[in-house]
């Protein structure tokens, strides 16, 4: 076929347009169109600079601390060794609980669920999604966590399968879950980058971002009787300004983890710590080495 019937051809215009709008869709929020002549560019983002290439000392061996923007790998240790999550579980619970139901969505409870960390929904209350999503993220509600997964057409175990699917999605091959809350399993595992791209994921979600930075709230029924009063579990909110979320974690076998996203004059981190003495204080650390030995250089 010459230029000119090409050009005359439907088929050609329709898988032109066509060709247009996936490159669009999947186009990184990085390129931007020019003012002057409309062509593609690239804005590159601000790349850290590790000034000094000691090694923090924390209480655990197990840690990560990547810039989100990037996604390089500034200092850790046994990144790709697996650990036990624990509750920082519930960030997949809670994507996979958004990307399942609507938010107003109004679940009936069907039971007591009593096993380790609860909001106190009793059987019978009516909530919505997203006051399950929050009592989730804020107070690591294993009852909110039950009741998201037991609330799927397929059941618990077809809502698990769905968060396997999420993982394996992002090419997450460390990752497996066999609940929906953390508790422990050996079956049940992570590792402190997966769960470092997990959070990536994660703040991704502007109602999931919302909720991890929140310290305290009333949470209602849909008739606004029954109030659930919910703390976040996570200690540096409201004390260590550059913390802004995100999700805790403790069991006998995984002792305390934490996934925190920092903010570093507008430069976004994410640490995760595992198999810790002290969560909160190896975060610490790892905040005040990130800003004593990083720097960042816009590309000429």
């Amino acid at each position: 076929m010459n230029l000119s019937k090409l050009l005359r051809n439907p088929y050609f215009h329709y898988g032109l347009f066509l060709g247009l709008a996936l490159i669009l869709t999947f186009l990184p929020t990085s390129f931007r169109f020019t003012k002057k002549n409309d062509l593609f560019t690239f804005k590159h983002p601000p790349q850290p600079v590790v000034v000094n290439k000691n090694k923090p000392q924390l209480s655990t061996n197990f840690y990560i601390l990547i810039d989100n923007e990037t996604n390089q790998i500034l200092v850790s240790e046994n990144e790709n060794t697996r650990i036990y999550p624990a509750s920082t579980t519930k960030l997949v619970t809670a994507l996979t609980a958004l990307n399942i139901y609507p938010l107003e969505e109004v679940v009936t409870i069907s039971k007591d669920y009593v096993d380790g960390k609860v909001m106190e929904l009793k059987s019978g209350d009516k909530v919505t999604i997203k006051t399950l999503v929050a009592g989730l993220l804020i107070h690591s509600a294993n009852d909110a966590a039950f009741s998201l997964a037991s609330h799927y057409p397929q059941g618990i175990t077809g809502f698990v399968d769905q968060m396997n699917l999420l993982t394996k999605k992002y090419g997450l091959k460390n990752t497996h879950f066999v609940n929906f809350d953390g508790l422990h399993s050996p079956d049940h595992y992570s590792t402190v980058y997966d769960l470092s791209q997990i959070a990536r994921i994660a703040i991704q979600n502007s109602t999931l971002r919302n909720y991890v930075k929140i310290k305290s709230m009333e949470l209602t029924d849909i008739y606004g009787q029954k109030v659930y009063k919910v703390l976040s579990t996570n200690e540096l909110l409201g004390v260590l300004p550059e913390v802004e979320g995100l999700k805790t974690g403790w069991t006998p076998e995984a002792s305390g983890s934490f996934i925190a996203l920092l903010n570093i004059d507008g430069h976004y981190l994410i640490s995760v710590v595992a198999q810790s003495e002290d969560r909160f204080n190896d975060t610490k650390i790892l905040l005040n080495w990130a800003k004593e030995n990083l720097t960042w250089r816009m590309y000429q």
